[in-house]
């Protein structure tokens, strides 16, 4: 049996977007967040002085509401409209990271 790729115009729009790819595996994986914004967090944080494991944001929603709220707190503008862009992401797949805890 042969395994068929559903196109994705077919998809629904929630699964388009929070991708991330798994070049070795040939597979995309499905997360809360976007992998390029959680990257892109994790450098902005590491430059502004802070910490910042992305791969860990995808699993651990208390960590991942933590550092969202640092970022966001910060007071760098580029820096708080990525996390709450991240944190909106993460409410709209159902994790809601703010009630985690």
């Amino acid at each position: 049996m042969q395994a068929t790729p559903i196109p994705p115009h077919l998809l629904p729009e929630s699964a388009h977007g929070a991708y991330g790819w798994v070049p070795d595996l040939g597979l995309t994986v499905s997360g809360p967040a976007a992998m390029d914004d959680l990257w892109q967090l994790e450098a902005l944080m590491t430059d502004q002085g802070m910490k910042l494991q992305a791969t860990r944001m995808v699993y651990d929603r208390s960590y991942a509401l933590d550092r969202l709220a640092c970022a966001y707190a910060r007071g760098d503008e580029t820096l708080r409209d990525l996390a709450q862009r991240i944190f909106d992401s993460f409410q709209r797949r159902g994790e809601w990271i703010g009630l985690a805890h």
